[in-house]
């Protein structure tokens, strides 16, 4: 993804990645000081402003076809943490990137979550329950009243290897 969107005219400011084989083939392709080998939920992205886009992929363990599929129970789900990079620099466009699994009927109303969160990143969040949230986000969603910044979020679910990402191995 970093370097796709580097072709496609950006220029990175920070990488911020805990896995450290990730860390190491970023550094081979971008200087050394924007790549920062720590946990997102650790990140201080007081440093940073003017930032254009954001981009990313929350970890896919949470809602891999493969794993435990606890989602939002999993602590390794970090798309509250993606949100909220959207919400502290409100960049131009943000882009992120999970599995196939997210969009299982079983995380229905956790993604209609996430993108309504995209869609409206400045209503507040008052509960630490996701699903009062929601219902919160829902109500913003069909009143048509919301004044504040709005995205137009639209996804869709790719085969990388269609696009010439190395993802299947061949027998």
């Amino acid at each position: 993804m970093a370097k796709g969107i580097e072709l496609a005219g950006a220029s990175h400011r920070a990488f911020v990645e805990w896995n450290a084989d990730a860390c190491k083939t970023l550094r081979a392709n971008y200087p050394p000081e924007i790549v920062h080998e720590e946990d997102i939920r650790n990140f201080t992205f007081s440093g940073y402003k003017d930032i254009d886009v954001i981009a990313g992929g929350p970890p896919c363990q949470p809602f891999s076809l493969g794993g435990k599929a606890k989602g939002w129970n999993d602590e390794r789900d970090m798309f509250p943490h993606a949100i909220s990079s959207i919400r502290s620099f409100a960049p131009k466009a943000f882009m992120f990137e999970n599995v196939k699994g997210l969009l299982r009927q079983s995380f229905a109303e956790y993604f209609n979550y996430i993108i309504l969160q995209l869609t409206y990143p400045e209503v507040p969040l008052k509960s630490d329950n996701w699903k009062q949230n929601l219902s919160a986000l829902e109500r913003v969603h069909t009143t048509g009243n919301y004044k504040g910044l709005k995205y137009n979020v639209v996804y869709r679910m790719v085969n990388a290897a269609n696009y010439g990402v190395p993802q299947k191995g061949s027998v």
